[in-house]
């Protein structure tokens, strides 16, 4: 069984707070003159003790103001951020970040410094008060690493990745995985949700990026091209290979005691079967030929399968089959429900909806009923609709028809909901009466969302993973 262990690069992020004057940090980025002190200017500078809040808690920070600007001790800096500064003759001193990527070089009285063997300089030079060396904040942080939050002052020990994310989840500890979609090829990346903020290079493997996450949040599945199946875990990283089977795989989906994974099966979608995790044996459910079959869903108990048979047009044409006499009859095209009980050796699928609108995002609830979003293909609705289908499968209703839902999907028994309302993106918790408990609302941009066991929620933000936990809301990413 093969397996490809987990790339770790830990990395310690930490939210740093000035509460001395941290503003002028972001002053003296804007001065066009560089400022260098005398030494006997230099001594006649006022040490003031101020703090700063790094990884949660409050440290003591030295500072002393040249002109309009607060430098901050370096030794106390660096003791904070876990880096080490080793003082030479003449004034200058290299300081090493604690994971060893970055040196800086730099030197008493002069604004030229070395970072990483390359030039730089800064806006004040560095100075000598009473043998401790004082520096600019935001630019020593930045060189080693960190990050300076301009809106809102605060600094980060360990800058936050940037680039486009996608597909996030929480692991079975709370930690958020997402997917970044920017470089060469995607790969996983883990965020960790603690003080220290730190992130990890997850997974290399492009195929993972597409994982779909077990009940338990412990595995994730995923297929490649040749039809083979994956489980990964998302504590470790490790990938192991799920049985032999290579036919094609799509619309996964785990059984919630996690021991079966079901699935759309064959190259046109014909098929839906399982997959025992344990053994890797696949089973077919259903092969009634009906093509384009897809979002596969299983009930708690396993005794019905629900999902949908997307119906294209009919072609038509004459005994020749020319060209010219080609027709295609889309008439009747459209998204349809189907419900087949597992429980009947001979059970027939049950056609649940005849309506020719757009249906995505099936959810089969604990009670029995389905959901779904509707979209009106002519665009003569404008709101995408939640739809809600009796337990009996009789009675097709409206559950949220106020809002302009996005997506909808289950979790841990809830259903939630990503809507736009007046131009702005929320998310809420509905329940089967249509009741809806706002959890979220932004006036950016959102495209994803999940939500873990414990209520805190990850948003793919314009871009950015922004972790609400708490009543707090934390870019994760930039």
């Amino acid at each position: 069984m093969k397996k490809n262990k987990m790339v770790g690069i830990f990395l310690a992020s930490a939210l740093v707070t000035s509460a001395v004057a941290v503003g002028s940090a972001s002053a003296a980025a804007d001065q066009t003159n560089k400022v260098s002190v005398s030494n006997a200017i230099a001594s006649q500078l006022k040490v003031v003790n101020g703090s700063l809040t790094i990884d949660g808690s409050t440290v003591s920070i030295r500072t002393v103001l040249v002109g309009k600007t607060t430098l901050y001790s370096l030794r106390d800096l660096a003791d904070a951020l876990g880096a080490a500064v080793k003082p030479n003759n003449g004034g200058k001193i290299a300081v090493q970040d604690g994971h060893g990527q970055h040196i800086l070089n730099l030197q008493t009285g002069s604004t030229n410094y070395q970072l990483d063997g390359g030039s730089a300089s800064f806006i004040t030079a560095p100075q000598n008060v009473n043998n401790a060396i004082y520096v600019e904040l935001a630019s020593v942080v930045e060189a080693l690493g960190g990050e300076f939050l301009s809106k809102s002052g605060e600094l980060k020990s360990q800058s936050r990745l940037s680039g486009e994310f996608a597909n996030p989840f929480f692991d079975a500890s709370g930690n958020v995985v997402v997917s970044k979609e920017d470089g060469e090829i995607p790969q996983l990346v883990k965020l960790h949700t603690s003080a220290s903020g730190d992130y990890e290079s997850f997974s290399s493997n492009e195929n993972a990026v597409s994982s779909v996450l077990s009940p338990d949040r412990t595995k994730a599945a995923f297929t490649n091209d040749k039809g083979e199946l994956f489980i990964l875990n998302t504590s470790n990283g490790y990938i192991s290979k799920l049985g032999s089977d290579t036919t094609v795989k799509t619309d996964l989906a785990w059984t919630q005691d996690g021991k079966k994974i079901y699935f759309i099966q064959g190259d046109k979608q014909e098929k839906i079967a399982y997959i025992d995790v344990e053994t890797g044996k696949v089973t077919g459910v259903l092969a009634d030929k009906v093509e384009n079959k897809s979002e596969v869903q299983v009930s708690a108990d396993q005794s019905k399968i629900v999902y949908f048979v997307n119906v294209t047009g009919t072609a038509e044409t004459d005994k020749a089959g020319t060209e010219e006499s080609l027709k295609i009859d889309y008439s009747k095209a459209g998204t349809q429900l189907f419900s087949l009980d597992i429980t009947k050796k001979d059970a027939k699928p049950a056609q649940l909806t005849n309506k020719l609108d757009n249906k995505l995002f099936l959810s089969l609830l604990s009670s029995g009923e389905i959901v779904y979003v509707s979209a009106d293909p002519d665009g003569v609705i404008e709101n995408s609709v939640l739809k809600v289908i009796s337990t009996d499968g009789t009675k097709l209703s409206d559950l949220a028809a106020d809002i302009d839902v996005i997506s909808a999907k289950q979790v841990s028994g809830k259903l939630i909901v990503l809507a736009e309302v007046n131009g702005n993106s929320k998310i809420y918790e509905v329940t089967s009466t249509g009741a809806k408990t706002e959890l979220y609302s932004t006036e950016q941009s959102v495209s994803e969302f999940a939500v873990s066991s414990t209520g805190s929620i990850v948003l793919i933000e314009e871009g950015k993973v922004v972790l609400v936990q708490g009543g707090v809301n934390t870019e994760l990413t930039k």
